[in-house]
């Protein structure tokens, strides 16, 4: 053993003394009779401290003095009240110096939704947009006016706008230049606080209702005003349907990114529910244009089966405007069933009503159920919109056409107004002999010419 250091109890202090013992030779601990000597000792306060080495004394000796500056003395009260001198690394020093080991034991701001938001410096966040976020729901839970004075990528600075209010906040990123932290806070205020903030947007408000509205899609507007007043806002109806509006967009996408997965929706239905049909029609002028939906033509193999089946030759067409943010109409077809309950059998979305719409639907109609037996005749039934009858007189030569009494009634209403005038109306189209209908018409052609030549443009069928 090269060197030696004895750290031992004299008079109530303690003294570190250095003793070189030098042996010619090394050996182990076995050999070494220094241990046996201080196991004997009578005085129980030494503590003998061994260092090995197998460098020469010079070398040992310069160690030493390393270990020494390395080392810092602190004098710290023992049991008995008494000065007792310990040796500490000196690297406590450096990391208290250290602001890299000073901002990890700063305190990581987490959101707890059942307590309020409270701030504090040298909280640290994520990164700017996460300070941003946190600092819009402490204003809109307190209701103040903010003013941000600085609102950049490097710092955010803001003050309460009302006149006189000290509360302040600075807020900066640390060294990875990600990290926010706050650096200065004032957190009194000297103002009157007002619920009624400025901060509640209908962006604001979407955020907080799309983790309720994933759950609950059918949300009403009252239960959507329900849950904004649990933080303590009263929104106007145009912020709900606002609001309301993003949030489901949020969830469910918006309408132009779900036409882009209409081919893909057309694949799916063709491999899981064979025998069925899913017609597209884009419009591309060239190349260089991108695709643009037109019309959609959908028929479900129970839908077919069902109504060659189960239903009477008897078919219905109308259509529907959408009120939706791209318009169109919605093209269907109906059949009958054995109990005389409307049975949909197919359905189409085109960008308008005219007769090249509805020949495109009614050659996919005759491609899908056809065709039909000449011993059942097809009748159909519309209200006469414009180029539905031409549109399928080309496709449906032999089908019977019948025409819909309620709205045709609607349409001289809307002109002609009286109840006898209806109830003529009325018995003349439930007659079931010319005699009976003759009777009709002629009754309204003395209470009214006008409407009598109206119905009698309507053609008739045997």
């Amino acid at each position: 053993m090269q060197d030696t250091l004895v750290i031992s109890k004299q008079n109530n202090k303690t003294v570190a003394i250095e003793v070189d013992i030098s042996d010619d030779e090394y050996g182990d601990s076995s050999s070494d009779s220094s241990w046996r000597h201080n196991m004997h000792s009578d005085n129980k306060d030494e503590l003998i401290l061994d260092r090995v080495s197998n460098d020469d004394s010079e070398d040992s000796n310069t160690n030493f003095s390393d270990f020494e500056n390395n080392e810092v003395e602190i004098m710290v009260p023992d049991s008995e009240n008494n000065e007792v001198e310990i040796m500490v690394p000196d690297s406590e020093n450096e990391e208290e110096d250290d602001p890299m080991r000073q901002l990890m034991r700063s305190k990581m701001w987490i959101c707890n939704p059942k307590n309020g938001i409270e701030f504090e410096k040298g909280q640290l966040f994520t990164n700017m947009d996460a300070f941003r976020a946190v600092l819009k729901d402490y204003v809109i839970q307190n209701g103040f006016p903010l003013l941000r004075l600085k609102n950049e990528r490097s710092r955010v600075t803001a003050i309460c706008n009302a006149e006189g209010c000290q509360w302040r906040i600075h807020a900066s990123p640390v060294a990875d230049n990600i990290t926010f932290q706050i650096k200065s806070y004032q957190p009194q205020h000297t103002c009157v606080m007002d619920k009624h903030c400025a901060e509640t947007t209908s962006d604001w408000m979407a955020k907080k209702l799309v983790g309720v509205m994933r759950d609950h899609p059918n949300m009403t507007s009252k239960g959507v005003e329900a849950e904004l007043k649990t933080y303590g806002m009263k929104p106007s109806k145009m912020q709900i349907f606002r609001a309301k509006n993003k949030a489901l967009n949020e969830i469910e996408v918006t309408h132009d990114e779900s036409y882009s997965k209409l081919p893909k929706y057309a694949e799916l239905l063709r491999n899981n529910n064979p025998n069925s049909i899913c017609k597209i029609h884009y419009d591309r002028p060239n190349l260089l244009v991108e695709l643009k939906f037109l019309r959609i033509f959908i028929s479900f193999r129970a839908q077919k089966l069902g109504f060659l089946e189960g239903c009477r030759p008897f078919v219905g067409f109308d259509g529907y405007f959408l009120k939706g943010p791209f318009g169109g109409v919605l093209l269907t077809a109906v059949a009958l069933d054995a109990n005389n309950s409307i049975f949909l059998i197919a359905f189409a979305v085109t960008e308008c009503e005219n007769k090249d719409t509805w020949r495109w639907l009614f050659y996919y109609f005759q491609e899908f159920f056809g065709p039909f037996d000449n011993n059942i005749p097809l009748i159909f039934i519309s209200d006469r919109q414009k180029g539905l009858n031409l549109a399928y007189k080309e496709i449906f030569p032999d089908a019977t056409e019948r025409h819909c009494c309620r709205h045709i009634c609607s349409n001289f209403k809307s002109q002609f107004s009286g109840i006898l005038l209806r109830s003529f109306f009325w018995k003349a189209v439930k007659s079931y002999d010319v005699v009976g209908y003759n009777e009709a018409m002629a009754s309204i052609k003395d209470i009214n010419i006008a409407v009598w030549r109206c119905l009698d443009k309507i053609s008739r069928s045997s």
